[in-house]
Formats: structure tokens, C-alpha cells, sequence
């Protein structure tokens, strides 16, 4: 049977500068007293500095729309740690080992049990940091960094005894432990996870940056080598560390850094070749509302062989996550006119354009038909050098 370790404080100090380095010893400790005590001033100071760090940031933006009128545009998070197209609620669980790098670790936690609330006890849990590819083709390093603790499959879901929120710093560079902001949705400004906010499930949380200047935190790139440190607030503790290398994708190590994008709505905008002005594309992808489909359109703004302006639209429905390729149906109109001046215009079927997109600023296709009846554009070939316009859609920024 573990027996249970109560002692002086400073006793206590000693116990845990060896535990929580990770050498904890086969006898549970349970930290009650002066040293339980002091353990809570210390979690409430670390509590009040991203408070702090919070309310700044909340105060920010309530003064920058001060005068009773809201914000008729969304605003980019100048502070964010990745593009909003990488990533989306809810945050995925850890990989399947072997599948990509995992930096992990054993990671012992100060815990509570709800019969005892004067007193710490202890859990060991498991951390795991890994990293999902946003830009692809390998064209860009960059990606979001993603932080699991997961729970023993015996202590999963007790909510008479939990471990806490440990404290979390990061070190990178001339940074050393600042303040990390750490939350459980993608794509926020202010939402973070409170130290000693109780653990009773196994949770994947998402990196991100404090919306702050202030020197208690630092604007981090996860993409460059950093240290996580996991601090219980407990005195004398050093805190356990957890490294994690420089993003450097490879085919072996991070396959979809080097596969076409995701088709979604961050692709919507125009498209061009910058050597030949004057010829584009508008492309729209759309969700269908009762669906998890998508759909892809496309105007081509082109010409026919007696050089005059010719359209051709097209279309294509593809489940939610393709990749592609997009194989769009295409046709072109006649007997029209302007301003809504003409009757239904006829519509024609010239054949079919197929799309990928390596890049959220590439594209690639690859087109079959004809419209030579009508004088219109034919003929078969594929495009690999058209660019989208390098704008932000209300601030949402592709990978």
C-alpha cells in the first residue's frame, strides 16, 4: 500500500525539488500546511499576471471601438501564431506514434481531491507537443504546435481527485520562461487556460501568443526551437521541461507539407498570370448549407479567336477536406444581352477544367474543350504559373 507523506515545510521543499524534476519516489506526498499555503500565493500570482495579460488585451480592443458603434469588418490578430485556415475547432488528439514527430514526456502534476480541500496530492500524467503542417508543397515553413496532457486510462474522467492546470513557459531565444497563452479553440485573441483549472479529462490545447507587448510574455514563432516548462508553484520546484526542435518538414517526417492544400473558401479570390494581363479567373467555394459538401465555381474571363472577351463558367460539388483534383463541368452562354436586356441566354457545354492548388497562392489546371462553334476558345493544356491576389478576406489570412 503507497503511504501517505506529511512533514514540515521545509522537509516538504526538499521532497519536491527531487519530485517534480521527475524523480519521484514509490510513496505518495501530500503537501498540506504552510507549504499548501504558499503553493496557492504562488499559483495566484501566476493567475494574476495572465489576467493581466488578458484584460489588456480586452481593454485594447473595447477602446479601439469606443463611441457605441460595433466593428463592421473582423480584424486580423496581429499576435496570431498561425494563418485561421490551418486549423479549426475542435483541436484533434495526439497522432498515431510513428506518423509524425511527438516530443513527449512524463509529467508529474499537483492534484486535488474534493475530500480534501486544505491539501496537494500528485498525478503523473503524459504530455505530448507535435506539430500540423499549414502551408504546403514545401514551400514554407509553417505550421501550429499542439499540446496534449492526457490522463492515465485509470484516471481519466475521475472528478473526486484531478491533477491541475500546471503554469506554462516558454524559452526561446533571449525569452527565458515568459508567459504562454494556451487554449482549447483555434483562432481566439483572449481565450487561455488558468493554472490550477482542474484536469478531469485528457485535452489537446493549441499554442498561441498573449495579444500583449508586455515583458512578462513574448510574441513566439513555434515554428523555431523552444522549451515548454510546466511549473506546480510548489517552493523550490524547478519545473520540468520539454523540448521541442525547429520545424523542418521532410517527406518522411510531415507528408502533407507537401501535398495540395485543403479546397475551402480561403482559395475564394482572383486568379491570374502574372506574365499575361488581362486574362483571370473568379473562384468561389462555397459550403451547402445541410451538408458537410462544398462547392467550387469558377468564371474564366477570356478570349476567343477573334481575340474578343469570351466567359466561361463552371462548377463542382466535393466532400469537405478534398485536396483535389477538382474536376469542374464547364459551358459558356449565348443569345444574351446587356443589362438584363434579352430573354434566358442559352447555355453550352464546352467541357470540363480541373483544379488543384499547391499553395493558398498557386494554382495549378488543367482544361478540355471546345466553344469553336461559336468562335469561342478550345483546346487541351495544363497552367501550373496562375497566382491568387495576395489579400485578406476580413482578416482571415490563408496558410
Amino acid at each position: 500500500m503507497r503511504k501517505l507523506k506529511l512533514g514540515a515545510v521545509s522537509g516538504l521543499i526538499l521532497l519536491l525539488g527531487s519530485m517534480f524534476a521527475g524523480q519521484a519516489g514509490a510513496a505518495e506526498t501530500v503537501i498540506a500546511g504552510d507549504a499548501a499555503q504558499q503553493r496557492d500565493v504562488n499559483a495566484a500570482k501566476e493567475i494574476a499576471a495572465t489576467r493581466a495579460l488578458i484584460t489588456s488585451a480586452k481593454r485594447d480592443a473595447k477602446d479601439a471601438s469606443e463611441g457605441g458603434t460595433k466593428d463592421l469588418s473582423p480584424s486580423p490578430n496581429s499576435y496570431r501564431a498561425y494563418a485561421p485556415s490551418c486549423l479549426h475547432f475542435p483541436l484533434p488528439g495526439p497522432p498515431a506514434v510513428g506518423s509524425t514527430p511527438i516530443y513527449s514526456g512524463r509529467v508529474l502534476l499537483a492534484a486535488r481531491d474534493v475530500n480534501f480541500n486544505d491539501r496537494f496530492f500528485e498525478e503523473i500524467v503524459t504530455v505530448r507537443v507535435w506539430r500540423i503542417p499549414c502551408s504546403s508543397s514545401g514551400q514554407f515553413y509553417d505550421s501550429v504546435t499542439l499540446l496534449a496532457i492526457d490522463r492515465d486510462a485509470a484516471n481519466e474522467g475521475n472528478g473526486s481527485r484531478y491533477p491541475l492546470f500546471p503554469g506554462l513557459r516558454v524559452t526561446q531565444g533571449n525569452n527565458n520562461r515568459k508567459l504562454v497563452r494556451v487554449a482549447d479553440e483555434t483562432n481566439t485573441v483572449v481565450s487561455h487556460s488558468y493554472a490550477d483549472e482542474p484536469l478531469v479529462f485528457s485535452t489537446t490545447y493549441v499554442l498561441e501568443n498573449f495579444a500583449s507587448n508586455s515583458s512578462s510574455t513574448a510574441f513566439f514563432d513555434f515554428n523555431n526551437a523552444f522549451t515548454l516548462t510546466f511549473l506546480n508553484f510548489f517552493q523550490g520546484d524547478p519545473g520540468q521541461n520539454l523540448q521541442v526542435p525547429t520545424y523542418n518538414p521532410t517527406q518522411a517526417t510531415y507528408p502533407a507539407a507537401f501535398q495540395n492544400i485543403p479546397v475551402t473558401g480561403y482559395l475564394t479570390g482572383n486568379w491570374f498570370d502574372p506574365a499575361h494581363s488581362g486574362e483571370g479567373m473568379l473562384i468561389q467555394v462555397f459550403d451547402l448549407p445541410g451538408t458537410t459538401d462544398k462547392l467550387l465555381t469558377f468564371a474564366w474571363f477570356t478570349y476567343g479567336v477573334d481575340r474578343l472577351p469570351f466567359w466561361l463558367f463552371g462548377s463542382s460539388r466535393f466532400a469537405a477536406g478534398s485536396r483535389g483534383p477538382i474536376v469542374a463541368e464547364t459551358i459558356y452562354n449565348s443569345n444574351g444581352g446587356f443589362a438584363g436586356d434579352f430573354g434566358n441566354a442559352a447555355a453550352t457545354r464546352w467541357g470540363t477544367v480541373t483544379f488543384e492548388f499547391p499553395t493558398c497562392y498557386k494554382m495549378k489546371f488543367s482544361y478540355n474543350g471546345s466553344a469553336a462553334a461559336v468562335g469561342g476558345p478550345a483546346g487541351t493544356g495544363t497552367r501550373t504559373t496562375w497566382e491568387r491576389r495576395d489579400v485578406e478576406l476580413n482578416g482571415l489570412t490563408c496558410e
